[in-house]
């Protein structure tokens, strides 16, 4: 039987505790994997895909990993090629200053910023600042996020954080997706700083992940204001064929867990109905399967983080030995793209580790 989202929201605030025990292997596991990692950006790939690109979520995320596990040799590694290759900071052209390549590839021209990939670099920086004394990361994390704070535009009555700038013909995306917002992170730093941009931002943000929100349980991927001319003003955030994705679900949702916590609840809410059989996107009204296939293991590290942040050790309990079997497997036979999943799992092991 179909369940109604505040039945979601209720089951799953009944399960969540205020402890939790990582097992004891979830150490060795994680060491394994950044060992894996390291070995993989020492080969002739290094930080590249198999199509020749680096995508800067890769390098970010591992970032952020390094500067939460303290791995401060590593951290200077992803920071230096970030730096030099993905980072936009010509003071020549101070609108593009503190934008994100969305992926970069020797000898190829400059293509677009990346808004997920601005905040997971910024958030990054922000945290190798915290854990290694590094003022200038907390100056670089900053002009990062005001570059995404300048793919704001309200359109038709529409906030939102326009999806990329395409450098060569400098117009922006009239699409947003809701995996391009982390209002906590936005939040924090806006309230450290005092920063009014920032906290508008990060207040805007939060609303539309409220809006975003399904009747099923879910968030849904999609906004595109243009629409309205044609559906009205109400179907401008949406996912086509009402088929949400459950990785972006999740990873929308962590996003908002601190100052939302209730879209959170509603996403691990309907994985713990599901579990041990997760499927790889649902329909948003009713929760129903949408696509019956096993998602990537990035959807399993997302919704441990959302546990571990809700102290839901019920949901703990199923994602936690997917989990750590994956990423032993990730260690020793990557699947691709191999950094951005090991990056996902290790993220999600230093959550479990930092309880």
């Amino acid at each position: 039987m179909r369940r109604t989202l505040p039945a979601l929201l209720l089951a799953a605030a009944a399960s969540c505790t205020p402890e939790i025990d990582p097992p004891p292997e979830t150490a060795r596991i994680e060491a394994e994997l950044a060992r894996s990692v390291r070995a993989w950006l020492a080969d002739d790939r290094g930080t590249a895909r198999a199509d020749g690109y680096t995508y800067a979520v890769d390098v970010a995320q591992l970032l952020l990993w390094s500067a939460r596990a303290g791995d401060e040799e590593l951290y200077d590694e992803l920071r230096a090629h970030a730096l030099r290759h993905l980072l936009v900071d010509d003071p020549d052209d101070p609108f593009t200053r503190g934008f994100v390549l969305w992926r970069h590839r020797p000898g190829e021209p400059r293509d677009a910023s990346g808004t997920t990939e601005a905040l997971r670099l910024a958030e990054g920086l922000w945290r190798g600042a915290e854990a290694f004394g590094r003022t200038e990361d907390r100056r670089l994390a900053r002009l990062i996020l005001d570059g995404y704070a300048r793919h704001a535009y309200v359109d038709g009555g529409v906030w939102l954080i326009r999806n990329y700038f395409k450098l060569e013909t400098r117009a922006f995306a009239t699409n947003s997706y809701l995996v391009d917002y982390a209002p906590d992170f936005v939040a924090e730093v806006a309230a450290e700083t005092g920063d009014p941009t920032l906290a508008d931002v990060a207040e805007r943000s939060y609303d539309l992940l409220v809006r975003a929100q399904t009747e099923g349980g879910l968030v849904y991927d999609l906004v595109q204001p243009e629409v309205a001319t044609l559906m009205g003003p109400g179907l401008v955030i949406f996912s086509p064929n009402d088929v949400v994705q459950l990785s972006n679900a999740a990873t929308a949702a962590e996003q908002g867990v601190r100052g939302r916590p209730h879209v959170a609840l509603a996403v691990l809410g309907l994985a713990k109905e599901k579990l041990p059989r997760l499927d790889v996107s649902y329909l948003g009204r009713t929760g129903d399967v949408a696509v019956r296939r096993r998602p990537g293991m990035e959807t399993y590290a997302s919704l441990t983080r959302i546990a571990v942040h809700l102290r839901d050790d019920e949901a703990l309990a199923e994602l936690l030995p997917e989990l750590l079997a994956a990423s032993e497997t990730t260690a020793r036979h990557p699947p691709e793209p191999r950094l951005y999943v090991a990056s996902e799992l290790l993220l999600a092991l230093r959550a479990v580790l930092e309880g």
